[in-house]
């Protein structure tokens, strides 16, 4: 493959204007075009499209390196409050390391929960397989022995205190989707998986650029018959060294390993069947981008059978009043690798559908919860869907967003499609203008 298409399947979209423009350099050397007398106007030369590479890239690095600086102290925050939580939730592995273990069986038995967990030794801890894209193990509570299934009920007893409670999966589950350690835990190990993905997205971009950088100036050699690669790679590596090195992206990223790490060592203890459960979500999906794939992922921590509703060209359309980029099918076909089932919403109201796709049964067993992405706290249907089954949010990628994607690639004029690109965004991941404002396109 020619390295120009190399490059522009491995770019992120909105990544695009920042990169070496190296099909323009290609033809500045097949036209020859001279370096233009001092004080004309005239065609840009190979040299004059190399500067304005090395400062879009520039620009590009400078702008990325102080976001992930300032997202880096977010994350710490994230995970000193989940080790805060940890030290005061019956979730948390402090008790499985002493021997003991148990779930509180609702919020008001807190006390009650203290004492018996002080003094059973019945629960069992069992370390089950999850099907999450982090492939670690979630910690799941058993019961003893007894004639409810283990998938649908836990027992927690106390002897000493003559006390022995029976507690459904369904309850079990909202009350860790309430917990204050679970969900700092989702968050904190969300965020810094998205985060380690971003930065090695980043990293690939940069070498990517420097490869380009070196085989446009070896090719102008072959075309000029000069001998200025060496010399002219190492102007371009004096003035982004992170072409060679990573700069604060590599150091950042080895941090990054390590709050994971950590992460992953306060995992709090889930209910057996917790991992046996069907997860909803709904979406339109536009423009998949890696956003999307995040969440969707993601959806793996709280399940293992995926179903998501997507809403139809025509209920888009009513609903944003416009008509998606991508038709129904596309969007099907891009979401389909991460879930297990999809069905279509023809309808604004997602109600009677999501209604139809959920099972009774499941219901009733607590073998079923709602995820997704935190952009839309109050979705469409929330009131009926936590009635019937816990609902758990997931951070969403920062600077990444189908509105941002199809400003940049489909504004109606090139002068607003520029804009968004070298644009910031802002927490939904819209691009906005130096007032805060939305930039928006009829397109």
């Amino acid at each position: 493959m020619k390295f120009n298409k190399t490059l522009a399947a491995n770019v992120q979209q909105e990544w695009k204007f920042y990169a070496i423009d190296y099909k323009r350099l290609k033809q500045s050397l097949k036209s020859k075009t001279p370096p233009p007398p001092p004080g004309s106007i005239g065609g840009a030369s190979f040299d004059a499209i190399l500067d304005e590479s090395v400062e879009k890239l520039l620009k590009f690095y400078s702008s990325k390196e102080a976001e992930v600086l300032k997202y880096e102290k977010t994350l710490r925050e994230r995970l000193n409050k989940l080790e805060v939580s940890e030290g005061t939730s019956s979730l948390s592995r402090r008790t499985s390391r002493n021997g003991l273990s148990g779930m509180v069986s609702c919020p008001s038995d807190l006390s009650l929960a203290a004492a018996t967990l002080a003094a059973t030794k019945e629960v069992l801890i069992q370390n089950t397989s999850s099907s999450s894209e982090d492939e670690d193990e979630l910690v799941d509570i058993s019961t003893s022995p007894s004639e409810e299934s283990p998938s649908t009920s836990s027992r927690v007893s106390s002897p000493a205190m003559g006390i022995t409670r029976s507690v459904s999966l369904k309850d079990l589950c909202r009350q860790t989707a309430d917990n204050e350690h679970f969900k700092d835990y989702i968050y904190s190990i969300k965020s810094l998986r998205t985060f380690e993905r971003e930065l090695n997205l980043l990293l690939d971009f940069t070498t990517l650029n420097h490869t380009g950088f070196r085989k446009i100036l070896k090719k102008q050699d072959k075309v000029m018959g000069t001998t200025t690669q060496e010399q002219k790679l190492a102007e371009i590596e004096r003035k982004l060294p992170f072409l060679v090195d990573g700069g604060a992206l590599r150091s950042l990223h080895a941090k990054v390993l390590k709050m994971i790490d950590a992460t992953v060592a306060l995992k709090p203890l889930l209910p057996s069947g917790w991992s046996d459960r069907k997860v909803y979500t709904i979406g339109c999906f536009d423009l998949f981008h890696r956003g999307h794939a995040n969440v969707l992922m993601s959806l793996r921590e709280f399940g293992h059978f995926i179903v998501a509703g997507i809403h139809d060209d025509e209920s888009y359309f009513k609903l944003k009043k416009k008509y998606p980029i991508d038709n129904l099918t596309t969007r099907m076909e891009n979401v389909k690798p991460f879930v297990d089932m999809i069905y279509v919403i023809p309808s604004t109201d997602p109600l009677p559908f999501i209604k139809n796709a959920v099972s009774a049964q499941d219901i009733d067993a607590g073998l079923c919860c709602y995820a997704r992405g935190d952009d839309m706290l109050n979705f469409p249907s929330r009131d009926w869907v936590e009635s019937v089954m816990p609902v758990h949010f997931l951070p969403r990628t920062e600077g990444c967003s189908s509105s941002l994607i199809r400003t940049i690639y489909h504004a109606t004029d090139s002068a607003t499609r520029e804009k968004a690109a070298f644009a910031k965004t802002r927490y939904d991941g819209k691009p906005v203008d130096e007032n805060g404002e939305v930039i928006k396109t009829t397109g």
